[in-house]
């Protein structure tokens, strides 16, 4: 080894010691102040973050009942409005346009007809065997009268008219 090359070596080695030792005070100074500036802000940074709760708890309540109002106003007023616009623009889109239903009268008019025909058949009906009620009742009583010719035991009203009727359920007697 030549005497530059020694020589170097020695100088680089006192070097390397001379670093450690500089790098080593400075980190105990710095952690020195660091403890120091802590102990200094650790009382601001509690109120500070004491503030800060306050400052958002107070914004909270002023913004609570705002959103609340904003809230009732869209869903009141924007909602429907966007709601109907978003349907008209949706059957505007629509390919297929909406077909008007076909308007049967017939089967109303028959309708109609049958309920009125049917109600006028109930009606004589009705009539019919009132009629043959009030006719059987109002009948004297058959050993009372004579014998009519042609061998009918039927008596005759003391008018002495009697009219015949014939229906689907028998012979009816009117008597005027």
């Amino acid at each position: 080894m030549s005497l530059i090359t020694k020589q170097d070596s020695e100088a680089n080695g006192s070097a390397q010691q001379q670093v450690p030792d500089w790098a080593r005070q400075t980190a105990q100074y710095l952690r020195a102040r660091q403890l120091a500036t802590q102990a200094q802000l650790a009382p601001l940074a509690a109120s500070a973050r004491v503030s800060a709760q306050q400052g958002m708890t107070g914004a909270r309540a002023w913004t609570a009942p705002r959103l609340a109002l904003m809230g009732l106003a869209l869903q009141e007023q924007w909602a429907p409005r966007i709601s109907a616009a978003l349907a008209d623009y949706a059957q505007r889109m629509d390919p297929t346009p909406a077909e008007a239903p076909s308007r049967r009268r017939w089967p109303a008019v028959v309708g109609g007809v049958v309920l009125i025909a049917g109600g006028a058949a109930a009606a004589v009906v009705i009539l019919n065997r009132r009629n043959s009620v009030a006719i059987e009742t109002s009948e004297p009583d058959e050993t009372a009268g004579a014998p009519v010719a042609g061998g009918d035991s039927r008596s005759r009203p003391p008018s002495g008219r009697e009219t015949e009727t014939s229906c689907s359920s028998g012979t009816m007697r009117l008597c005027c």
